[in-house]
């Protein structure tokens, strides 16, 4: 009964300093990337149907990178509801961007 304790008790340590880390790296992403500006005002992003029948919502963050003349060369998932990303992507693609070459895109879906 000892070992298992201790061995849940390392299992929580190992995964409390693995979670540590990841906010750690997590939080300097962000701090790097400014915020992405849009040319045209607003971004129309289309909430899936899926994802508004199955009541899905939440945050979807991409790393973007830009050309110089302001659309996306590629983007990276930062986090978010699988269900939700590829339209923050489709949304991304159709935009047009200004400032530095890679920023933070944030999207929220809700109903």
């Amino acid at each position: 009964m000892t070992l298992h304790k201790c061995t849940a008790l390392t299992i929580k340590r190992k995964t409390s300093l693995y979670l540590a880390a990841l906010l750690l790296c997590s939080a300097s992403v962000y701090a790097q990337d400014p915020p992405c500006k849009s040319k045209g005002g607003e971004i129309h992003v289309v909430y899936p149907d899926i994802a508004k029948r199955m009541k899905i919502s939440g945050v979807v963050r991409l790393q973007l990178q830009l050309t110089p003349s302001g659309t996306v060369r590629e983007s990276k998932v930062l986090g978010g509801n699988p269900l939700l990303v590829g339209a923050a992507q489709q949304a991304v693609q159709k935009a047009k961007f200004e400032g530095t070459d890679t920023c933070i895109a944030v999207f929220e879906f809700r109903e």
